[in-house]
Parts: C-alpha cells; sequence; structure tokens
C-alpha cells in the first residue's frame, strides 16, 4: 500500500493535470468543432473530463462505492459512442460524403 501522504498529495497532482488536459482538448473542439471531427472531439473532451474527476473521487474514498461503478459505466459508453462516431466518420470521409466544411455532399 502506499504511504498516505503521497496517496492524498497525488490528488492536487491529478486535479491540475486533469484540469489542463480538459482545457487543451477543449480549444482543440474549438478549432475543429466544424470539422468533420467535432462532435468526436466534444465527446473525447466530455470523456476526459469524467475520466478526470472519476479518478479524484476514486484517489479520494478509501473504498470503491456503487456510485463509482455507474460513473465509470458511462465513462466507458462515452468512449465507445467516440469510437463510433470516429469510425462513421471515417467511412463518410473515405467514401466522400462529407466536405471540408462538415456538410453532407448529395
Amino acid at each position: 500500500m502506499v504511504h498516505p501522504v503521497i496517496h492524498y498529495a497525488s490528488i492536487p497532482l491529478v486535479i491540475i493535470i486533469s484540469t489542463v488536459a480538459g482545457v487543451f482538448a477543449l480549444l482543440s473542439w474549438r478549432i475543429f468543432r466544424n470539422s468533420p471531427f467535432g462532435t468526436a472531439i466534444a465527446l473525447l473532451t466530455l470523456g476526459m473530463v469524467a475520466m478526470a474527476a472519476y479518478h479524484v473521487i476514486l484517489l479520494a474514498t478509501e473504498t470503491e462505492p456503487f456510485v463509482l461503478h455507474v460513473f465509470r459505466s458511462a465513462i466507458n459508453t462515452i468512449i465507445a459512442i467516440f469510437i463510433g462516431l470516429m469510425v462513421i466518420r471515417h467511412r463518410q470521409l473515405r467514401q466522400g460524403q462529407i466536405t471540408g466544411d462538415g456538410e453532407w455532399v448529395d
């Protein structure tokens, strides 16, 4: 088991690192929101923030309560939707159905 001082000192580090990652993801979404990958990047941003919150709660609690199991399940669902959107967008781009500004080509 990790010493409690190290355990609790890692919580601010996790919060700082996850905040920086969330800000970078949000900035990426602002750049790519009108692109075909805008929705997927928005989901990735949401997933990163949720994953960071999950790990902070996991570090702060001694045991893993039922709420964290539900939260982890929701995060995994967001990640699965993100991967599905990426596959769909990749297929659409390969078939030439989307232009550069995210509009469908008829």
